[in-house]
């Protein structure tokens, strides 16, 4: 997992402080004012951490925590507040499946030392990584068997269904059986290329996402997908973070 660290606070001191601290404990930090700014960042990248203060105008940091755990189950969660727990809102954040809720208080070192607590600890593993409604199957489309293992390994962690094909033929069957709702679909194999296998499938259902993969960006091939449909391309050798990201994106969209 990644070491970055989101911290939703509309105070801007607040925040100032935070991106301090942290940034000197070697933690890369981003910083936003809102919960709805924080959900457009979650579609973007992926954090290890998620700071949240309980009180934010339009969105408070419990809310924002129910919704995040909505499709996110895997990112730690802590939401600060400027009481001392109440233990209602302990029972809440054991049904949200908050990872701390934290006193907000920089006088002492007490704050921050829980904080560095929660991301030493271990991903749970007995927490479904996604919520039963985000979980997907996924069709990965390569000649390349590293590349396909590689993915399918990565997604299956995920929670998600994955099935595999060698070749633009063998995926085509395997849309048509399978229902896949994201493709990664390799540009060049044997047999028919990419974009031929693109078309094929808005083909059969225009409604299945068609990330392209490549070995290097070709402006002219990343035009022509995109004129036949694909909602987005990777490239060779990919990264798994941008490869999570992505999906959540794609899920949470549709």
């Amino acid at each position: 997992m990644w070491d970055k660290i989101l911290v939703v606070d509309d105070n801007i001191d607040t925040r100032e402080k935070f991106y301090e601290i942290l940034s000197s404990l070697c933690y890369k930090v981003t910083c936003t004012p809102t919960a709805k700014e924080a959900f457009n960042r979650l579609l973007e990248e992926r954090f290890r951490l998620i700071i949240l203060d309980e009180d934010m105008p339009q969105l408070g940091g419990f809310e924002a925590a129910k919704k995040i755990r909505e499709f996110d189950r895997e990112t730690k969660i802590i939401v600060l507040t400027d009481r001392k727990p109440q233990e209602e809102n302990k029972k809440l954040a054991s049904q949200i499946g908050l990872d701390r809720i934290i006193r907000k208080d920089f006088s002492t070192h007490f704050m921050i030392k829980k904080i560095i607590e929660v991301l030493k600890e271990d991903t749970k593993k007995d927490t479904p990584l996604l919520d039963q409604s985000y979980k997907s199957t996924i069709l990965v489309v390569d000649d390349n068997d590293q590349i396909r293992e590689v993915l399918e390994m990565f997604l299956s962690k995920k929670g998600h269904h994955v099935i595999t094909a060698s070749s633009g033929e063998e995926s085509l069957m395997k849309v048509k059986v399978d229902r896949p709702k994201i493709v990664f679909l390799d540009f060049r194999m044997p047999g028919m290329d990419g974009l031929m296998v693109l078309k094929a499938i808005k083909e059969l259902d225009k409604k299945i996402d068609v990330v392209m993969l490549t070995s290097a960006q070709d402006n002219y091939i990343m035009e022509e997908a995109k004129k036949l449909g694909a909602c987005d391309y990777l490239i060779k050798p990919c990264d798994l973070e941008k490869v999570d990201t992505l999906i959540t994106s794609l899920l949470v969209k549709g």
